[in-house]
């Protein structure tokens, strides 16, 4: 598969600029494409390139494939059936969907490598033009008649830019619309040789790394993708070694069953930053919309961040549109994606936080894990907040409290 586009010229002319060829970016580019709006996308890496992530997409990232046209070609990949969920006092607990339920509820395991490299495909098809190995080196506002970008010895002339440069952010830190690094950190791993159940989602909350997690998600034919996250902080103050806890998991049969007894890693350990600062993140400015993990709207309490980013991708694309249609793109003309991504996402990412500070006691945990053992209704209900098929705010309804408490 060759999705490159050799540029001659040192100049480009488009409608609109999307840095960033990740999830965000490539479903902006795509549906704007698809429009008929000249779009150039600008990539750093040249794909197919890994990306560090836990490789789940979620019943909402599904549906947003769907929406481009994707679907068919996502079904190829594992869909978990059940998630198993591990306490404190390492007890476990397995959920199963609800039998009624429509759909894949814990959505499929996509390789990030794949799916990024697909998505960017689809934008080309669309009719966008891929640019790959082209860094962004800053962005100037050109008099009122547009924008430009500035990128490997190119100059990208565009009417809006759109911004999905993933979690680091760095050209959107260098505009002052995010401040600070991200508050996440999790490291992963690509395993063969598993033997354990091959839809079976594994979630563990282990004391030592709480409120993070460890997790194991099979990827098919005997290959796992086992990962661990948690706060930077506590990386920074040399609390939590994320390859000695992952080390530690993959040896500690337990916990694992055994089933990575006998595996072997595919490839190194790698790093990734979380950015969850959805409320602290500008996300328009004049002649600028910002999308995805740049917009911080990875999950606070999951990490989870494919689905907020095609979703963001979809309305930066919308949001582009009617300001083409209307030729405005000042701050606040603009200021209308940035109230949609409020109603969207704002609180929910409010109550995830919330609920965050419940994993930071072993204690509180385990009780709620006993709750969980005994109402099989809210232990669905908690396991699709985890997985995010369902909004944390869900977990924070007083009825809900009240059974998970008492």
């Amino acid at each position: 598969m060759d999705i490159r586009v050799a540029v001659g010229a040192r100049d480009l002319k488009a409608d609109i600029a999307v840095v960033g060829a990740g999830p965000a970016g490539s479903v902006a580019a795509q549906r704007l494409a698809a429009a008929g709006v000249r779009v150039a996308l600008l990539e750093r890496a040249t794909f197919p390139r890994d990306k560090p992530c836990g490789d789940g997409v979620s019943a909402d990232g599904l549906a947003a494939l769907a929406r481009t046209g994707l679907g068919e070609w996502a079904s190829q990949f594992p869909a978990p059936e059940v998630l198993r969920l591990t306490s404190p006092d390492d007890r476990p607990l397995d959920v199963h969907p609800d039998g009624n339920a429509d759909g894949h509820c814990y959505g499929r395991t996509i390789p990030r490598q794949l799916l990024d490299a697909r998505l960017a495909q689809a934008a080309v098809e669309a009719g966008a033009q891929l640019l790959e190995k082209t860094p962004v080196q800053g962005i100037e506002l050109l008099d009122g008649s547009g924008a430009a970008v500035r990128a490997s010895g190119l100059k990208i002339t565009a009417r809006l830019i759109i911004l999905a440069d993933g979690s680091n952010a760095s050209v959107t830190r260098k505009l002052g619309l995010a401040r600070g690094t991200p508050e996440l950190v999790a490291a992963r791993q690509y395993l063969t040789g598993d033997t354990g159940a091959p839809q079976q989602l594994e979630i563990h909350f282990r004391d030592g790394i709480l409120p993070g997690y460890t997790w194991l998600f099979p990827l098919g034919e005997g290959h796992v993708n086992v990962g661990t996250g948690t706060f930077v902080r506590r990386v920074r103050r040399d609390e939590v070694n994320l390859q000695e806890v992952m080390a530690r998991f993959v040896a500690d049969s337990a916990i694992t069953g055994g089933r990575l007894a006998q595996a072997e890693p595919i490839g190194p350990i790698k790093g990734h930053l979380l950015r969850t600062q959805f409320g602290s993140t500008r996300t328009h400015a004049e002649r600028i919309l910002v999308a995805g993990d740049a917009a911080g709207l990875v999950s606070p309490l999951s990490g989870e961040g494919i689905a907020p980013a095609m979703e963001s991708g979809e309305l930066a694309a919308a949001h582009a549109l009617s300001a083409l249609e209307t030729g405005d793109f000042s701050t606040e003309a603009l200021a209308s994606y940035t109230r949609e991504l409020e109603a969207h996402y704002g609180a929910d990412h409010r109550a995830a936080r919330i609920l965050r500070l419940a994993l930071n006691s072993p204690y509180l945990l385990n009780r709620v894990f006993h709750r969980l053992r005994q109402d099989r209704e809210l232990a669905l209900l908690i396991a699709y907040i985890v997985i995010g098929h369902k909004s944390p705010r869900l977990a924070l309804r007083p009825t809900t409290l009240l059974r998970l408490l008492t």
